[in-house]
């Protein structure tokens, strides 16, 4: 259910992702997570997504400016911008799930 919350902007039902959302769905497990991501990504994009995710934790704690998250973890304002505008265009149930996966209390 979660992942398919995340993937929901896709054309899911075109077919389009299909076989990745499939393997999504069947890793088991951190050892197994720790050895699909660097199969299926570049190291570029690796980075990439952990920045983003990243971006999306500091924007939900709203402890920090933009500028703030910026300089401490070494990321483009434009990326801030671009993760603060796609939070913005997330419907609640999507930023709830966001919370409860990266902010965990």
């Amino acid at each position: 259910m979660c992942n398919a919350v995340l993937l929901r902007h896709y054309s899911l039902s075109a077919g389009k992702l299909v076989m990745f959302k499939e393997l999504l769905l069947n890793i088991s497990g951190e050892e197994d997570v720790s050895l699909m991501l660097p199969l299926l990504l570049s190291p570029e994009e690796l980075n990439a997504i952990n920045a983003r995710t990243l971006v999306y934790k500091e924007l939900l704690l709203a402890e920090k400016s933009q500028r703030e998250i910026a300089r401490i973890h070494n990321i483009s304002i434009a990326t801030i911008t671009r993760g603060s505008n796609n939070l913005k265009a997330m419907s609640d149930k999507e930023k709830q799930l966001l919370q409860t996966l990266l902010i965990r209390k």
